[in-house]
């Protein structure tokens, strides 16, 4: 029944995201009239362009994805304000945009309109809390960090500046000699490969290509404390998708950018990070069940930060642009470690 329900769902939203849904303002991608042409051949305008179908998309997703949760309104239809909200949109393409004759009238038409969708003046802070987290420390700390970094110096898979945030990084160092040899095996097996040329892989490593560091951290709270490994490779979603830019394209350039290539482009984005514990038998244990990129300790609790990406697409797929930032609680649970969801944050624009 439930995933009847979800199909049916996503079918409505596929019927309702027609490719037309995307033209928000001024098409840049296919400009045809002439007011496409005017704003699309000023770079000014063409960014106030952007920023608008960024602010309108991001809006238009969250009216589904956490407006519905936060209003705790059962009746609350996200799909009709969705087409509510492009109606008007629509309305204001037709009666304040188009009537535009000089650049300075676009210039000021957008930035009232993308004050207008996100309920204040810019300069519009980065990020807001979402459903949870609202009284924890940890997650108003981080906001700060958010908000008080440069929209152009967030990175994929490298976390901002947390100087005087109550957030440490924790002291990783690097793993050598037989334990890196047989730690990487054991990588290679999880990943289905096997270790069929160790020189060539210790070369990556000596590199910095990719790394293996451990330290050592009190993760079950029980006095002692385990051996906990980091993982670090290049990934090609640490750089994040550029503007109408697809998988299959971006897959495609980093192929072809070569080792050397792909090296600068971890230094400048980040590393995509596994972390594991190592038992008494040597053998990894992942933590929790997802990847993550980063992870740090908060007084006496370590946190993972996920999905802390920043891509420029504009789709449904990337609700309006940008990726959404989570904070888990990384603590033990079962047989092993568990993450307890603490904290989400919401690219404003």
């Amino acid at each position: 029944m439930k995933k009847e329900l979800l199909l049916s769902r996503l079918s409505l939203c596929l019927l309702i995201i027609s490719p037309s849904v995307w033209a928000v303002g001024a098409d840049c991608k296919e400009p045809a009239s002439e007011l496409d042409k005017r704003v699309c051949q000023s770079a000014s305008l063409k960014a106030a362009n952007e920023a608008l179908n960024v602010a309108f998309h991001n809006q238009r997703a969250w009216l589904c994805q956490e407006a519905e949760i936060l209003r705790r309104e059962d009746d609350w239809d996200c799909m009709a304000a969705k087409e509510d909200f492009w109606a008007e949109q629509r309305q204001w393409d037709k009666a304040v945009l188009a009537q535009c004759k000089t650049n300075d009238c676009f210039t000021q038409a957008y930035q009232a309109r993308v004050a207008q969708i996100n309920g204040q003046d810019t300069p519009l802070p980065n990020f807001r809390l979402t459903t949870y987290g609202w009284g924890d420390k940890e997650c108003q700390a981080y906001l700060k960090v958010l908000n008080r970094t440069p929209r152009e110096e967030f990175r994929g898979c490298k976390l901002p500046d947390l100087s005087g945030s109550g957030f440490k990084t924790l002291p990783f160092k690097a793993v050598e000699g037989e334990l890196l040899k047989q730690l990487d095996k054991q990588i290679a097996q999880r990943n289905h490969k096997e270790q069929t040329n160790w020189q060539e892989q210790l070369k990556k490593y000596q590199s910095g290509y990719i790394k293996m560091e451990m330290t050592y951290l009190d993760l079950d709270g029980d006095g002692n404390k385990e051996r906990l490994v980091r993982y670090s490779r290049p990934d090609v979603f640490c750089e994040g998708l550029g503007y109408e830019e697809g998988v299959e394209d971006k897959l495609k350039r980093w192929r072809e950018l070569g080792q050397d290539g792909v090296f600068k482009k971890a230094l400048e984005h980040g590393y995509h990070r596994n972390y594991y514990t190592v038992g008494n038998d040597g053998k990894l244990r992942s933590i929790g069940k997802r990847s993550k990129n980063r992870l740090v300790a908060f007084e006496n609790k370590v946190f993972s930060f996920t999905k802390n990406g920043l891509v420029t697409k504009r789709d449904y797929e990337t609700w309006g642009g940008k990726t959404y930032v989570e904070i888990d609680y990384v603590k033990a649970g079962g047989d092993g470690y568990v993450e307890e969801n603490w904290c989400g944050f919401w690219y404003n624009y």
